[in-house]
Formats: C-alpha cells, structure tokens, sequence
C-alpha cells in the first residue's frame, strides 16, 4: 500500500492514523485464552488484557520465493552462510540458507521426492532437518545425527509419503530448520529456516480451496550497532520478523477471506498471538488439519509450532497482529506485548462467504490399546545451569527409548521446573490426551506442545513405517543445545 492510498484509507475511516500508529487491545480474553494450539485447555496458561501496541506500519508483505515440484520431483541447493543479509530493510551479519532469511519455500506433494543439496559455507557444523515430517530418521534422510564440517557439502533425499499411509494425514505445513547439537539456537534464531508445504485433501476443501493464502515465518532475532547478529538477546530488546520484514502491512477487502500459514520459527520466542478487531479461525495445528473449524480469539504458539488460520477481513480499518503479554508469573519466560503485522481493510465492502465447518477427522488414540507407558522427567538444576531428560543431559550414542516398530506408547511428560517447554519428537506425531490431569478432547495430532512449568502433559503416538534412532528434545533451541534431548531408536 503506498502513501497515497494510506492517507486516503486513514481519511475515510475517520481516525488520525499515521505511520507510527497501529491499533491494538481488541482481542477478547476469555476460555480461549486457555486453550494451546491444537484447542486444549491449559490449565496454568496467564490470562491477560489485550494490550495496544505501537510499531511503525511497514511496507506490503512479500514472501519468500516458492520453490515447486514437478514430475514427482524437487531438487533444492542450499548455502548454510553467516555473512550478509537483508532483515527489516536494514543490511545485517546474520545465519542463513543461500544469504536470505528466511529460505526459499518448498512445495510439494504426497509421492514426491526432495533432494536437498546442502553446503556448509560457515566456520562451525551444521545439518538439516524437516520438523514434522514423517519420513525416515536414517542415512540421508531426515538424519540429525549427520555433521556436516565446515566446508562440506551433504546430498539429502526425503521421499514424501502417499496420503493416507498407515492411515495418517500426510499434507500440511512443516518447515526446515539446521538441527546441530550446540549450534541450532544460533542459527535458527538468525534466520536458517524455511517452509516446507505439502498439498492435500484440506486445500481442496470448500471455503478453503478458493481464498488467498498467505505465508508468515515469524522470526525473533536481533543485532548489535553493527549490524551483527547477537546471540540470545533480552525479550526486551528483542526484534520480530515477518518473512524477514519488520511490521508488514498485509491487505485485505471489508469481508475477504484468506488462509494465514503461520510458522513460529523461532529459536525461544512464545507467540500469543491475536488481531485486533478479528476472531482466528483455525483449521490446522502444526500439519494436521483440525477435525473442525476452531475460532479462536489467540493462540499460544511456542516455538517449532505452526497454525492454519481463516481471516475474514473486517471493516475499513488498520489492526494490529502481535503478541498478547504472556507468562507474567514466569520468572524467567515473561514476554510483554509484542507488535507483529498490521492488517489494512480497504476497498469495496462484500459479505463474507460462509466459513467451512468440518474438515477433515483424525484417529482418536484415547480408543486405541497401549503398548507401553513411559514417564519422562524435563527438569532444571542451578550452579551450574543444566536441563536435562531423566536426569541425564543429551548424549547422541546412548539410546534413552526403545520402541518397537508400529506401537502404540503413552508417555507422561513431567516438567519439574519453573519454565515451559516445548516438547517436540520427530517422525511421528503424537495426540495430547491429558494436561495436568485433566482429560483433553483433541482436535488434532501434533508434533510440537507445551509442557507447563510445574506440570505435566500426556501423550499418546505410533511409532509407524520407520525404524531408526531419532530424537525428542525441548524446542526451547538454547535448552536443545545445552542438552534437553533423548535419543529413541524404532526396531523391528
């Protein structure tokens, strides 16, 4: 949107907007602010007034370029760099695939094959995962156990499952992210990630298949008076991105519908997400779709967590995307507001089409029998700083689970310390059937969740067509790198 078109916007609709103004605090705060991603209660989740915030309205959104497959096939190269970049519109030193951040999207379908060319062009290690694709663990799949050396170049080959195989949803939203033991906080927070799209039955959806779609990878990073980027900066200080923009405009008509792909790629950051004026009608978590439309007034989204959203644009107007404060009674974790996107209505009113209601239904594993039950402890000890899994703090040789291949498990998640954390497991996705001791009505599988500080999650997975070590870990990135993280291995 260019000055002429803003001013005549701000005019019209009678209020005296400028550029540094964005409106905020419009988002109810109700049971909805208890619910996590995937529509589950959270029992010690902070409710919070809806707070404004201010940012400068920055250009258009734009997205990252999309790169397709054809014939069954993609071929990707990426140059892991640190070196120069663009973020925010300023020119910064920072981590990223082929020197933008964030990386080329790639999109695919079930039965393709991804071929990943990775180069390490940096002075420290580095590899590759897909977070959340259910593709095997081993060779040069999706291998965290790979360390790609400075200089190195690795050939990675990911086959992308058929639909429906062993009766999972295979299409979604994923992304791809480096997964180097004491290095990914570093580099993911820099700007090393991309989307990764898999289309599918929930595309071709009425009330889906035919609205505009947007792609937001939100990034939180920031940069010294030189422009080089700081590792693990103070929440106070810190800088959200938007597909490496600061405070994007994105444009809607009075009554549009579009479809938001919403990636939290960040390496420590919560998104309590909100819009002002706007209910966020969700149809995915991570890559599964919900079994029905699920509006949402926020929602709490960790890092590694991605969401589906339907946004029908409102009135002529300006409204703040940010993030709502979250974790005030959290001594360490505490995030104040935080100013993301502004929306912009303008343009010929319309009424909006009607919302889809169900979409698209999930095996419920609270019917299913249990194989085996297991019990986890994530927990923090001081002088020295440790987080560690049972006590022990990550080793890459020792196997910590062993599954048999094509079970059925239940693992309790305990969390014994004052901060939450992200459990995330790769290859297969899991259903949360219990938080604090509350049952769950699910709306989806995932592959990402919350543990609350003091609490305890349970989950239920099968370990399904792949055998192989492969990790779960905190998806807090520093806590990945300082060791929360336990190897499981998959046998026949």
């Amino acid at each position: 949107m260019n000055e002429v078109t803003f001013d005549r916007l701000t005019r019209r609709i009678g209020r005296a907007m400028t550029r540094r103004q964005i409106l905020g605090g419009g988002a109810g705060i109700g049971e909805a602010s208890l619910l996590t991603a995937a529509g589950r209660r959270v029992v010690s989740a902070q409710q919070q007034p809806a707070t404004p915030v201010s940012a400068e309205v920055g250009a258009s959104l734009t997205e990252p370029p999309v790169l397709r497959s054809a014939d069954g096939r993609l071929n990707v190269t990426l140059e892991a760099q640190f070196g120069p970049a663009t973020m925010g519109g300023r020119a910064v030193t920072t981590y990223t695939f082929n020197g933008h951040a964030p990386g080329p999207t790639l999109r695919l379908l079930p039965g393709d094959s991804l071929g990943v060319t990775l180069t390490n062009q940096m002075d420290q290690p580095t590899n590759l995962h897909t977070h959340g694709l259910h593709v095997s663990p081993a060779g040069n799949s999706d291998n965290v156990f790979v360390h790609l050396m400075p200089g190195e170049t690795f050939s990675y080959e990911y086959a992308i499952p058929q639909d429906g195989t062993s009766g999972l949803y295979i299409p979604g939203l994923y992304w791809y992210h480096p997964h180097m033991h004491g290095y990914s906080s570093d580099q993911v927070s820099g700007g090393m990630a991309g989307a990764l799209i898999v289309e599918g039955a929930l595309d071709a959806l009425p009330g889906i298949r035919d609205v505009p779609e947007r792609l937001l990878v939100l990034q939180a990073t920031q940069f010294d008076d030189d422009g080089v980027m700081i590792s693990f900066p103070k929440m106070d200080v810190i800088a959200i991105f938007v597909n490496g923009q600061s405070h994007p405009a994105i444009e809607i008509a009075p009554g549009e519908t579009q479809r938001w792909r919403i990636i939290n790629a960040s390496a420590f950051t919560f998104f309590n997400l909100a819009l002002d004026g706007h209910q966020l009608h969700q149809i995915a978590s991570d890559a599964n779709p919900l079994r029905e439309v699920l509006s949402r007034d926020q929602i709490l989204m960790a890092p590694g967590e991605r969401v589906e959203v339907l946004i029908q644009g409102g009135p002529e107007g300006v409204y703040a995307l940010q993030s709502l404060p979250w974790g005030v009674d959290l001594e360490f974790q505490a995030q104040p507001a935080i100013p993301i996107a502004s929306l912009i209505s303008s343009g010929p009113v319309d009424l909006p089409d009607p919302l889809p209601t169900t979409l698209i239904e999930f095996e419920d594993l609270r019917e299913t029998t249990i194989d085996k039950r297991r019990e986890l402890i994530f927990s923090e000890e001081m002088k020295p700083f440790e987080v560690l899994v049972d006590g022990h703090t990550f080793d890459e040789d020792r196997i910590d689970q062993t599954v048999k291949l094509g079970a059925t498990e239940e693992w309790l998640l305990r969390n014994t310390s004052p901060d939450w954390h992200p459990f995330h497991i790769h290859v297969n996705d899991f259903q949360v059937v219990e938080i604090n001791g509350e049952p769950v009505d699910a709306y989806s599988w995932e592959d990402t969740t919350p543990i609350p500080a003091f609490g305890e999650i349970v989950i239920r997975s099968r370990f399904l067509d792949f055998p192989g070590k492969f990790v779960y870990h905190c998806h807090l990135l520093d806590h990945e790198d300082q060791g929360m993280m336990g190897v499981v291995e998959v046998v026949a």
